[in-house]
């Protein structure tokens, strides 16, 4: 009968540690980073990104403006959360300076393929009358190039564009977009990266809690939207960061993490947001400590084993 009392408030005890809001000492973690003890919020930021390219172009000028009103400090904390088409973009315009149709007017006319020269031939303006094919490519490839800065009117449908006229204006356009580029560098520490992007080594965002963390071995935080949970759970590869106010609290005694989305309606919010958000990439090297049984575990096992021997 003693056995069966033990043995019932030993299990009690260890399913109460393990499964209701708890402060975890099993779950205590390291930094590389010096991360102080305490509480910390990280605020994803999820933005409407634009579908059409001239809406593009208005989003990134825009971006870049309240980017730059921004000190490093108010930078650390922006943790945007990267679709896939912002993935493609983005890389693009951190790697070349250019991104989506863009790519058109780079290339050399002769280089264009099918579906580059269909797409031009929908941009309507006018060409000179004398202009062979090829010609009148290259004129709407530097019309493209125009739209990129707001100049349109310095087109001269009646010119004959060439090859140096087009290099020329992407050097002034890349220069206009230095600012740009200059930014997106400063904040991609802190990019959260869709579940479904094919990244590693990134933080990734799950808007579900039903993902297979065996795909993520290499992704060292995922925020998990969870309607249950909140805080956060070190497992063997992941750290895994509720985002909600769930009634189940996972922390340590170190440490209290916790995480919500925002979508603003504007750019502008951007400054208010950094106020009260932590930068994820503080928190990207971490280690699991060594799980410590306390005293109380210890010694409820050490007496059911003796009950045992007897």
């Amino acid at each position: 009968m003693k056995k069966i009392i033990l043995l019932f408030s030993l299990i009690t005890l260890v399913g109460c540690s393990q499964f209701s809001s708890r402060k975890d000492q099993s779950q205590n973690i390291v930094f590389q980073n010096s991360v102080p003890q305490g509480k910390y919020n990280f605020t994803i930021i999820s933005l409407n990104y634009p579908q059409n390219y001239s809406d593009k172009i208005s989003f990134y000028k825009t971006l870049d403006s309240n980017l730059s009103n921004l000190n490093d400090v108010q930078m650390n904390g922006i943790n945007l959360l990267i679709s896939n088409e912002m993935n493609q973009d983005f890389s693009s315009l951190l790697n070349t300076g250019w991104f989506d149709k863009e790519i058109l007017g780079m290339k050399v006319v002769e280089d264009l393929t099918n579906d580059d020269i269909n797409y031009l031939n929908k941009i309507t303006v006018a060409t000179p009358e004398n202009a062979g094919n090829l010609q009148k490519l290259l004129n709407k490839q530097y019309y493209l190039l125009l739209q990129l800065t707001d100049n349109e009117y310095m087109y001269n449908s009646e010119f004959l564009y060439t090859e140096l006229d087009k290099s020329l204006l992407m050097e002034s356009i890349l220069l206009n977009r230095k600012s740009l580029v200059d930014n997106l560098n400063k904040i991609k520490k802190n990019f959260i990266y869709s579940i479904n992007s094919d990244v590693t080594n990134s933080p990734v965002y799950s808007s579900t809690n039903n993902i297979n963390l065996n795909n993520f071995p290499n992704n060292p935080v995922i925020f998990e939207k969870s309607a249950d949970n909140s805080g956060f759970k070190v497992l063997s590869n992941n750290l895994i960061i509720f985002v909600g106010n769930g009634k189940n609290v996972y922390s340590t005694e170190d440490y209290d993490f916790t995480s919500n989305v925002v979508t603003p309606k504007s750019l502008d919010e951007l400054k208010d947001i950094s106020k009260n958000s932590t930068g994820v990439s503080r928190i990207l090297n971490w280690k699991r400590k060594e799980w410590r049984k306390n005293s109380t575990n210890e010694n409820l096992e050490q007496k059911f084993s003796a009950w045992e021997e007897n």
